[in-house]
C-alpha cells in the first residue's frame, strides 16, 4: 500500500513536470521574437544629387521710385494695379518754378555765347595784328640787312681807288723828282702829271673817308630791336587768345551745364518707369508735398528666390543647374528654377559661413507672389543608366562599405564600392550587379501566436515555426 501511494506520487510528479516543461515551452513559443526582412533588387535607372534650401520669392526688377527733389504733386497718373510700360508717366510735379529756372539758364547761355563770339574776334583781330606787324619788322630787318652789306662793299671800292691813287701818285712824285733839278720844272708834263696824281689822291681819299663815316650797324640793330618787339607781341597775343579763350570757354561751359541741370530737374518733376512693370504702391495724391518714395514698381514676370547655403554644400553649386521649387501658400504645385548667380563673399553670422544662390523661376504664374516661401532642392549631380539601391542597405565600417545579399535565402555580406547618393538612393560602382536582391533593414516583432513569423536562417532566431 505504501510503494503504491509513492508510485503514484512518482507518476503525479512526473505529469506535474512535464505539464511545467510544455507550458514553459508554450509561453517561451508565445513570447518568441523573431525578425523579419525587408528587401530590395538592385536596378539601373537615374539618380540625382540634391542640396535643399528655402527662401523668399522676390521681383529680379523692383523698385521704389522717387522725386530727387521735393515738390507739390500736380498729376497722378497710374493707380496700384497698372500694368506699365517703359517710359510710361506715373507721376508729374508741379513744374512753374523749374520751366522758370531753364528760362533763365537759357538766356544766360545766349549770353555768355555772345560774350564768347566777341572775344574770340578781339583776341583774332589782336592776333593778326601782331602777326602783320612782325612781318613788316622782319621785312625792314631783312632790308637793313641787305644795306649793311652794300655798304661794306663800297667801302672797299673806296679803298681800292684810294690804293691806286696812292700809287699814281707815288710814280707822278717820282717822275717830277727825276727833273725837279730844272729851271722849266714848272712847265713840264712831269709837273701837270703830279698835280694831276695828287688832286686824285685827295679826291679818293676824301672819298673813302666819306664813306667809312657812312658806314655803321646802327640801322640793322634798330630793324632788330623791332623785329624782336614784334615777335615778342604776336606771342603775348597768341597767349592771350589762349588765357581768355579759356576763360570765355569755362563760362560758356558753366552756363551750358546750368542750362542741362535745370533742363534735368525738369524733366525729373515727371516720373516715369524705368522698365515694364505693376504698380504696387502709390503713396501720394495731387496736391501733395512728395518726399521720399513715391511708386513702388515691380515687375512680376521675372521672378527669383534668394537662398543661403551653408559653405559645406556650395563647391557642389554651379550656376546654370536646375532646381525645383515648391511654395508653402501653394500647395500641390511644383515649379522649375534655374541657378543664375552665386555670391562670390560668404555671410557670417554668430560663426555660421553661408553664401547666397538666386535661383530664377521658368515656369512662374499668376498665383506667385513676391514674399512667399519657397523650399527649393537643386540638382547638383546627375547620372543615368547607374546601378542604384537603397541607400539604408549599405553599412559601413571605417573606409569598408558592405550589403547583404541574399543567395538561396541566405544572406551574404558583400563588400562594395559606391558613387553619387541622393536623398534615398546610392549608386553602386562595383560589387553588385542588376537583378540582385540586397538586404534593406531587419524589424523585430514579439508574435503572441504560433507560427506568425519565418525567420531567415543567418539572420538571429531559429528557421521554421516555434514548437
Amino acid at each position: 500500500m505504501k510503494r503504491r501511494l509513492i508510485l503514484a506520487g512518482g507518476v503525479v510528479l512526473i505529469v506535474l513536470v512535464i505539464a511545467g516543461v510544455f507550458g514553459v515551452q508554450r509561453m517561451t513559443a508565445s513570447a518568441a521574437t523573431t525578425k523579419q526582412v525587408q528587401t530590395a533588387t538592385v536596378t539601373r535607372g537615374s539618380l540625382a544629387a540634391t542640396v535643399n534650401a528655402s527662401g523668399n520669392v522676390s521681383a529680379l526688377s523692383s523698385a521704389a521710385l522717387g522725386f530727387t527733389s521735393s515738390g507739390r504733386v500736380a498729376q497722378v497718373a497710374v493707380k496700384v494695379g497698372d500694368q506699365v510700360k517703359t517710359g510710361q508717366l506715373l507721376m508729374q510735379l508741379d513744374t512753374t518754378d523749374l520751366q522758370l529756372s531753364l528760362k533763365t539758364a537759357q538766356s544766360n547761355l545766349a549770353s555768355q555765347r555772345a560774350s564768347f563770339d566777341a572775344t574770340q574776334a578781339n583776341l583774332q583781330f589782336a592776333l593778326k595784328t601782331a602777326q602783320a606787324n612782325l612781318a613788316s619788322a622782319q621785312a625792314n630787318y631783312d632790308s637793313a640787312k641787305a644795306k649793311n652789306a652794300t655798304n661794306l662793299d663800297q667801302l672797299i671800292v673806296a679803298k681800292a681807288a684810294l690804293d691806286k691813287a696812292r700809287v699814281t701818285l707815288e710814280q707822278a712824285q717820282g717822275a717830277y723828282n727825276a727833273i725837279a733839278w730844272r729851271s722849266d720844272i714848272g712847265m713840264t708834263t712831269q709837273a701837270a702829271t703830279l698835280q694831276t696824281a695828287t688832286s686824285d689822291y685827295n679826291s679818293a681819299l676824301a672819298n673813302y673817308k666819306i664813306t667809312a663815316a657812312t658806314i655803321n650797324d646802327t640801322a640793322l640793330r634798330t630793324a632788330q630791336a623791332s623785329l624782336d618787339n614784334a615777335q615778342v607781341s604776336l606771342e603775348q597775343a597768341q597767349k592771350n587768345l589762349d588765357t581768355s579763350t579759356r576763360t570765355a570757354q569755362a563760362s560758356l561751359d558753366n552756363a551750358t551745364v546750368s542750362v542741362e541741370q535745370a533742363q534735368r530737374n525738369l524733366d525729373n518733376a515727371a516720373l516715369k518707369a524705368p522698365f515694364d512693370g505693376i504698380v504696387a504702391a502709390v503713396n501720394f495724391s495731387a496736391g501733395d508735398s512728395a518726399s521720399g518714395t513715391a511708386v513702388n514698381l515691380v515687375d512680376l514676370s521675372k521672378l527669383q528666390v534668394k537662398v543661403t547655403v551653408a559653405e559645406v554644400d556650395m563647391a557642389k553649386i554651379k550656376v546654370d543647374e536646375p532646381a525645383q521649387m515648391t511654395l508653402d501658400a501653394l500647395s500641390g504645385k511644383t515649379y522649375k528654377g534655374t541657378v543664375t548667380a552665386i555670391a562670390p563673399v560668404a555671410t557670417v553670422t554668430s560663426g555660421v559661413v553661408n553664401y547666397t544662390v538666386i535661383v530664377s523661376i521658368a515656369n512662374a504664374d499668376a498665383d506667385i507672389r513676391p514674399g512667399m516661401t519657397a523650399s527649393l532642392v537643386i540638382e547638383v549631380e546627375h547620372r543615368d543608366n547607374v546601378l542604384l539601391i537603397p541607400s539604408r542597405a549599405v553599412r559601413s565600417s571605417g573606409n569598408v562599405k558592405t550589403v547583404s545579399v541574399l543567395d538561396q535565402g541566405q544572406p551574404v555580406q558583400t563588400p562594395i564600392s559606391t558613387g553619387l547618393a541622393g536623398d534615398s538612393m546610392i549608386e553602386v560602382t562595383n560589387g553588385l550587379k542588376e537583378g540582385d536582391v540586397v538586404v534593406v533593414n531587419t524589424t523585430q516583432t514579439t508574435s503572441s501566436n504560433r507560427g506568425t513569423n519565418i525567420a531567415i536562417p543567418g539572420l538571429g532566431g531559429p528557421a521554421g515555426p516555434p514548437p
